[in-house]
């Protein structure tokens, strides 16, 4: 059973970092990545494809933030678990996130190792 990921943020070379990273379970066919460069993006993406299970979400992005789209997804997709991701992790924002719905928060930059150990955690066993 392969899981789609939403992958949002504004910074290109994060996505790419992403997907070279997690290219083996890309390959297994565990996951599936998918792609937007804010919080707009994400809603169309998500309205195309249903099946998201996990959205990976930087925080600060033109248009919509991650914190109104973590609003957004409670709201319109409840099922979507949500994974916060920021360079900047003041109390405050670890607290806004976690208080509306995200599973997890993490800084940039990322810790690989962390990502694979929460992937493990929130995504299905492949069969």
């Amino acid at each position: 059973m392969t899981t789609k990921v939403l992958i949002v943020d504004d910074e290109p070379d994060v996505d790419l970092l992403m997907r070279q990273r997690l290219r083996r379970r890309v390959r297994s066919g565990q996951i599936e990545l998918l792609s937007a460069r804010n919080g707009v993006e994400a809603l169309i993406v998500l309205a195309e494809h249903a099946d998201v299970n996990l959205a990976l979400c930087d925080i600060n992005m033109p248009e919509m933030d991650g914190l109104t789209l973590l609003e957004r997804l409670r709201a319109v997709h409840p099922t979507v678990r949500a994974v916060m991701i920021s360079a900047y992790c003041g109390p405050q924002d670890r607290r806004a996130a976690l208080g509306r719905g995200a599973v997890e928060f993490l800084t940039k930059p990322l810790d690989f190792g962390r990502l694979e150990r929460l992937l493990d955690r929130l995504l299905p066993v492949p069969s």
